[in-house]
C-alpha cells in the first residue's frame, strides 16, 4: 500500500483509462447484456471493481500528504472532485448505477474523516438526492428501477419480479429456514450473484441472517479499529475507506434484496458469484491486514 501512495494519480487514471477501454471492447460474458467487461480467451475482468479500490487508495494517499489542511475546503478538494466528476462520467454512461453510488459514498465517509467538515454529509446527500431525480427523469434504467422499489407489484410479471420474488423467498425462510439446499430460491434471478442474501434468507431463516450481518458488522468494525489505531494518517484513511466501500456495497444490495432501497446491481462482498468482485475484495482485505499488521510492529517496538 506505501508503494501505491507514491504512484496515486498514475494508478487512478489507469484505471479510469481500462474503465474507458470497455467503451470500444467492452463485452458481457452472458452473452446479451451491459458490455462492463473486457475478455479474452474465456477470461474476463469488470475494470470498475478495481476501479473502487484504486479511488480509494488515491483518496487516501492524496488527503494524507496534505494533512493538516492549510488551504480552503475548495482548493484542498478541487483535484478530487474533478476526478470524482470524471470516474462518476464513466459508471454513468455505462449505466453502472450501483458503483456510481459507492464512488460517492466512499468520498463522502474519507473526505469527512480527512476535512471533519460535516457539511460534506449534507452536500453529498444533496448530490445524490439531485443525481436521483435527474436520472429519474431522464434515464429509463432509473425510473424502471425506482418504479420496481416503490411498487413492485405493479408488474409483478415484468420490471418488479425480481424484487417480488425476493420478497416471497426471504418470508419463505421464516425463522430457521428451509434448510442447506432446500427451497426454491433460483426462482430468483441472479440468485448466485445480485441476490445471494436472498438465498441465504431463504435457506438459513431469520437466524442465518442476522447472523451473517453480525459477521458483517463484526468486519466493519475491526476495519474501523485498525483505521483508528493505524501508524499513519495514509494507511488511517486506506483503512477506513475500505471499510467505507465494504459496508456501502453491502448495505447497497442486501437493501437492495429487502426492498429498503432501490436496486443497484452491486455484489456483496465475498458472498455474491462474480471473479472480479471476489479477487479486488480479497485485495482489499490485504490492504487492510497490511494496515493492521503495522499497528502490532510499532507495538512490538519497546
Amino acid at each position: 500500500p506505501v508503494l501505491l501512495q507514491k504512484y496515486k494519480f498514475i494508478l487512478l487514471f489507469a484505471g479510469l483509462g481500462i474503465t474507458a477501454l470497455t467503451f470500444i471492447f467492452g463485452t458481457y460474458p452472458g452473452g446479451a447484456g451491459p458490455r462492463l467487461w473486457l475478455g479474452c480467451c474465456g477470461v474476463y475482468f469488470q475494470p470498475s471493481e478495481l476501479l473502487k479500490l484504486l479511488f480509494v487508495v488515491f483518496l487516501a494517499a492524496y488527503l494524507a500528504a496534505r494533512q493538516p489542511v492549510k488551504a480552503g475546503l475548495i482548493q484542498l478538494l478541487a483535484p478530487t472532485l474533478l476526478l470524482l466528476v470524471a470516474a462518476l462520467g464513466l459508471l454513468l454512461i455505462q449505466r453502472d448505477l450501483g458503483t456510481a453510488i459507492l464512488f460517492t459514498a466512499i468520498y463522502t465517509v474519507v473526505v469527512y474523516l480527512a476535512t471533519g467538515k460535516k457539511r460534506i454529509l449534507a452536500i453529498s446527500a444533496g448530490i445524490i438526492l439531485a443525481a436521483g431525480t435527474f436520472g429519474y427523469l431522464t434515464l429509463g434504467i432509473i425510473q424502471t428501477r425506482i418504479d420496481a422499489w416503490l411498487n413492485p407489484w405493479k408488474d409483478a410479471a415484468g420490471s418488479g419480479y425480481q424484487v417480488v420474488q425476493s420478497i416471497i423467498s426471504v418470508g419463505a425462510g421464516g425463522t430457521f429456514g428451509r434448510g442447506p439446499g432446500l427451497g426454491s430460491p433460483s426462482l430468483v434471478p441472479v440468485a448466485h450473484s445480485d441476490f445471494i442474501f436472498t438465498a441465504i434468507a431463504e435457506e438459513t431463516g431469520l437466524v442465518g441472517s442476522l447472523a451473517l450481518l453480525g459477521l458483517l458488522g463484526i468486519f466493519l468494525l475491526r476495519g474501523l479499529r485498525a483505521a483508528l489505531r493505524a501508524g499513519s494518517t495514509y494507511q488511517r484513511y486506506l483503512a477506513a475507506g475500505i471499510t467505507a466501500y465494504m459496508g456501502s456495497q453491502a448495505i447497497l444490495i442486501i437493501g437492495g434484496n429487502l426492498r429498503a432501497l432501490p436496486l443497484t446491481g452491486v455484489t456483496l462482498p465475498f458472498l455474491s458469484y462474480g471473479g472480479s468482485s471476489l479477487l479486488i475484495a480479497y485485495l482489499a482485505l490485504f490492504f487492510l491486514l497490511e494496515s493492521s499488521n503495522s499497528i502490532d510492529e510499532q507495538a512490538d517496538i519497546p
